[in-house]
């Protein structure tokens, strides 16, 4: 193989290997949680495994079906997670990167420009996002780029076997996205157009074949949409910018400003589509991105007919700019950025003249550029946001993890989710799919008899603990777990109450307080800084009152007796399972674990300790007594070699 040719292979296949790289880092976890839409593709692509096939699934305002054959497939190796959904947009994401490349290669005869505009699909923010959630937006571009590409080879050929693929690929793209209905226009313009500038390379017959061979891939939708014509217009009808009371005129020009804007002022403002509605460019990319779109109005008409076109979807649509709609243009959007990019570097070729000198321009720009897009979109602030998790229902994700992970400990065991938690929560539907083990209840309602330990209890967040507690049997061991409140918020957006079988409650402590409280069993395990302190509580009678627990932490020798001379050196008091299920609430009998994390000062990480736990009424501090004396219990220490599992509601 010549070097050249061995050079470019090499360069390409880095530049494939960056691009899964970025697609599939941290791939789990970011975005973390799963939305509506994308749930939906999943329930969807758990029917097709059951034996539902269509050409359209109306559902959730109709949806082309390509995506969600591909979800199912993995589906059908990975089981319903959300990583199946976004695994095979990734693996989409890929297969556009290397689809751009060569159609930026095709169009503008410069090796060197398709290896730009792949390097542009590989970080700018727009692709990536679309690579790792699960839309089926994100087919679109690459039935774009695949269309342009196959085109533009057909048109260069003239050959009707290249006519007929191109066909081919164009008609498939109708089962992508719903924007690919637009393609007509671009399609139709460049044909005619190309028939009268050139009819050598647009020979009737060739023209002929390209369309026979669209139509026979696209009839059979297009059959479907002949037999239901609302499903054709409906999404259309909901999303138009036009049905409203205004001047047509205004907002026209309205949409065309957001639009237009969206590539160097303000972009798409959905956390699902873009982080902080940036614009499509930086401030770099946008300049080079003007450059090559005038170059190519001049000298590639098909890009340029095909880019303002294909902003229409967004353009007639609410919500402008919307990254979702107008994904059609992302391909042609590279090639221009890298066409202005590699138009740059020729006008510093007047001054360097040395290739490595243009590879250490180039090299440059997008190294400045990549921070902006790609580091802005791996920040964790930004995941850490409260909109942004609602965003992407990150709630309804911890929820269904959490009754996995007690189906997990206890595979015969029962669980009663709130109707809150469910009723129009399709990411629920498909993280607990085939889960005959959760029974979906109105917890105002009264409870039938509660259903033997082990059990739990997924309330929604604005339902109180007590609510919860009532659908459980009144003779198991009761924990709650909750995720910490959102920024922003006071209470996290669910909780969950476990019952456990009594004999797993600890008994080697045996202290009696006042006013009918017991403190069974406990332990503290400590883990470097982390100590993790479980106590097991049961109530011998009613207690007339709330009281708040503390735990306080001292070095072994400064604390053998109670009371120590010197103050904790930390501490963690506060009520109950922090006061959502406290002493004033429970009944004789009830059972009751909570658990609190302590991070240690480092002078305590390793030095033997003296944990020391009671009650007090919180208003004046007073202490309640043990029976037999004192006002509190020393409670043993375990050592631990690695982290304890992490627990929700622990701060």
């Amino acid at each position: 193989m010549p070097h050249r040719a061995w050079t470019r292979w090499m360069a390409v296949t880095g530049l494939l290997g960056l691009a899964a790289l970025l697609r599939w880092m941290d791939l789990p976890h970011i975005p973390y949680g799963l939305w509506y839409d994308e749930a939906y593709y999943g329930l969807d692509a758990l029917r097709v495994l059951e034996g539902h096939l269509a050409l359209f699934f109306p559902e959730n305002n109709g949806r082309e079906p390509l995506f969600i054959y591909l979800v199912a497939g993995a589906i059908a190796i990975l089981g319903p997670t959300p990583y199946a959904l976004r695994l095979t947009a990734s693996m989409i994401g890929l297969l556009t990167v290397a689809a751009t490349f060569r159609m930026a290669w095709t169009l503008s005869r410069r090796w060197e420009i398709g290896m730009l505009s792949g390097i542009l699909m590989t970080f700018l923010l727009w692709p990536l996002n679309l690579s790792r959630v699960g839309f089926r937006a994100g087919l679109f571009p690459l039935a774009a780029a695949l269309t342009l590409w196959s085109f533009a080879r057909a048109a260069r050929s003239g050959r009707g076997r290249d006519w007929g693929i191109a066909g081919l690929i164009w008609g498939s793209g109708f089962y992508t996205y719903l924007a690919a209905r637009m393609t007509i226009l671009p399609i139709a313009t460049g044909l005619i157009l190309g028939r009268w500038r050139d009819p050598r390379r647009f020979p009737l017959r060739g023209i002929a074949l390209f369309l026979t061979s669209a139509a026979l891939t696209a009839s059979p939708l297009a059959i479907y949409f002949f037999l239901h014509p609302s499903d054709f217009i409906l999404r259309g009808e909901q999303t138009s910018a036009f049905n409203g009371q205004r001047s047509p005129f205004s907002v026209a020009l309205e949409q065309a400003a957001r639009v237009g804007g969206m590539f160097f002022i303000r972009g798409d403002d959905y956390p699902r589509h873009n982080t902080g509605s940036r614009p499509v460019f930086d401030p770099l990319l946008a300049l080079a991105f003007l450059i090559g779109g005038i170059q190519a109005a001049r000298r590639a008409p098909l890009t340029a007919i095909w880019g303002f076109l294909m902003l229409l979807p967004t353009f007639l649509s609410t919500e402008a700019p919307h990254y979702l709609r107008a994904s059609g243009v992302l391909p042609v959007a590279a090639l221009w950025a890298a066409t202005g990019l590699w138009a740059l570097v020729g006008i510093a070729d007047r001054w360097i003249r040395s290739p490595w000198g243009r590879a250490a321009i180039l090299g440059g720009c997008l190294g400045l550029s990549f921070p902006w897009h790609t580091v802005a979109y791996f920040d964790p602030t930004w995941w850490a946001q409260a909109r942004v998790r609602g965003a992407f229902s990150l709630d309804s994700w911890e929820a269904a993890h959490e009754i996995r992970s007690f189906l997990n400990t206890y595979p015969h065991g029962t669980v009663i989710l709130s109707e809150r938690l469910w009723a129009g929560r399709a990411e629920m539907r498909f993280l607990l799919w085939d889960q005959p083990a959760v029974h979906i209840r109105r917890l105002e309602e009264d409870p039938p008899e509660p259903p033997p330990p082990p059990a739990l209890v997924v309330g929604w967040q604005y339902e109180p603990v007590p609510l919860l507690r009532r659908w459980l049997s009144r003779e198991a061991l009761i924990s709650l777990r909750a995720p910490e409140p959102w920024p922003g918020e006071n209470s996290p957006r669910y909780r969950a109450m476990w019952a456990e079988p009594a004999d797993r409650m600890r008994s080697n402590l045996q202290a009696v307080f006042e006013d009918g409280i017991t403190l069974k069993g406990g332990i503290a395990q400590r883990s470097g800084r982390q100590l993790t302190v479980i106590l097991d509580w049961e109530a011998i009678g009613k207690p007339s009152r709330d009281y708040s627990v503390f735990v306080h932490i001292y070095p072994e020798a400064e604390a053998r007796q109670w009371p120590p001379a010197s103050p904790p050196v930390a501490q963690r008091d506060g009520g109950v399972m922090d006061g959502a299920y406290n002493t004033g609430r429970w009944q004789p009998g009830d059972r009751i674990r909570e658990t609190r994390v302590v991070i240690l000062p480092e002078s305590l990480s390793s030095a033997p300790l003296r944990i020391w736990v009671g009650l007090y009424r919180w208003e004046e501090g007073t202490r309640l007594r043990v029976q037999g004396g004192g006002e509190a219990v020393s409670i043993p220490v375990e050592e631990l070699t690695a982290s304890p599992p992490p627990r929700f509601g622990a701060r």
